[in-house]
């Protein structure tokens, strides 16, 4: 689920909490293979068909990442294909919290109905605190924040690190000044280390200074875990403040590709593309050198595979578009990387401006038809 520290292991953003103990070893650097534009569509249709399929597929953490992904590159379209609404009732507590999330972020009023209105509210009076809080976040962006209160309880007061951690991370989407202050009490309250650094992370996307100050003091550091974990959320800032600490790391010879692949999408935010060679080599990385029992092979294949997809995505070079497809196509490739293949080929191909509006697929019908929950049509 995307409480906060799962977000942290398995989301797209990826791992931290385990220790990194993949090199660039066994990454051979991949040709450049653009994409003729002519089949920039067809590529576009199936990473919306894979994001989709994952959406409402048997695996939990999968259905999250999708629904997490349709959040950040096509949020519409995950609305009209119901992979975002239809799972606001999932059992899975992840994947309703991301999809009441998405729902949030994305706000598609024309897209909400009555009837999904009131699941909302109905999800708010869940007994899992991470549903409630996220509905409770829907509720607020879709313009009733008569609960938006109770935010600050669990933030300040529950005894779980987790659900004060995901408080937290929704304080910070919310935005507004008037969270700040409360988000610097917690900070000053916090004794758990992962609940500090989300408390630090969405401050800092507030602009606040001295969050963003702290997470750079976190990004120098020595251990893997930490550095990697501060440049993934400074990356989301994209604070100018961080521009040296990205250089920083990037440049610097590491064992760990985790922290240079942080560092290129820290980079691609502020509008640099020097990460773009290196991403592209770990998108087929394959032999890393140390194997634990708690971060095997597999699992550090995947991480550094998404993470470099996740660069991609950033830098959103149109070249690239061949090569991702060639990823999107590798045989035995893991749903995991996929659906971070497919959501940088979305944005790739979304800025190219070379999508022709019949490549952005239409919904289903019949599923929407039978939807409870649906808004207008998506004729």
């Amino acid at each position: 689920m995307i409480q906060w520290i799962e977000r942290v292991l398995r989301s797209l953003p990826s791992c931290v909490f385990c220790v990194f103990l993949a090199t660039g070893a066994g990454c051979a650097g991949p040709k450049l293979e653009p994409l003729p534009q002519q089949q920039h569509n067809r590529f576009r249709a199936m990473a919306i068909k894979t994001l989709e399929d994952a959406a409402f597929g048997d695996s939990p953490t999968l259905r999250m990442q999708a629904i997490e992904a349709f959040k950040e590159v096509a949020p519409i379209e995950g609305m009209e294909r119901l992979a975002i609404p239809l799972n606001i009732e999932n059992d899975y507590p992840g994947a309703s919290f991301a999809a009441l999330m998405a729902i949030g972020e994305a706000r598609p009023k024309d897209l909400i109905s009555e009837r999904l209105l009131d699941a909302i509210r109905t999800r708010a009076e869940s007994q899992n605190k991470l549903v409630r809080m996220a509905a409770i976040f829907a509720l607020h962006r879709l313009g009733d924040p008569s609960r938006t209160s109770e935010l600050s309880l669990l933030l300040l007061d529950d005894p779980d690190a987790r659900i004060r951690a995901n408080a937290a991370l929704v304080i910070g989407r919310l935005g507004g000044k008037e969270h700040i202050k409360l988000l610097r009490v917690a900070l000053n309250r916090e004794k758990k280390s992962a609940a500090k650094l989300q408390i630090l992370e969405s401050l800092a996307v507030m602009e606040d200074e001295h969050a963003i100050r702290r997470l750079i003091f976190h990004g120098y550091s020595k251990y893997a875990d930490q550095a990697t974990l501060a440049l993934m959320m400074l990356a989301g800032t994209k604070s100018q403040e961080a521009e040296e600490l990205f250089w920083h790391r990037f440049r610097m010879d590491s064992d760990f590709p985790e922290i240079r692949l942080q560092a290129a999408r820290g980079l691609a935010a502020l509008g640099h593309d020097e990460g773009r060679n290196l991403a592209l080599k770990h998108l087929f990385f394959s032999s890393p050198k140390h194997v634990t029992k708690d971060d095997p092979t597999h699992r550090q294949v995947e991480r550094v595979r998404a993470l470099a997809a996740l660069a991609l995505e950033a830098i959103a070079d149109p070249e690239v578009l061949g090569t991702l497809k060639q990823a999107f196509e590798t045989q035995g490739q893991s749903e995991y990387v996929r659906i971070a293949v497919a959501r940088a080929a979305i944005r790739t191909i979304d800025r190219s401006g070379h999508v022709a509006s019949s490549g952005k697929t239409k919904p289903r019908q019949d599923s929407w038809q039978r939807s409870p929950l649906a808004g207008r049509s998506p004729d």
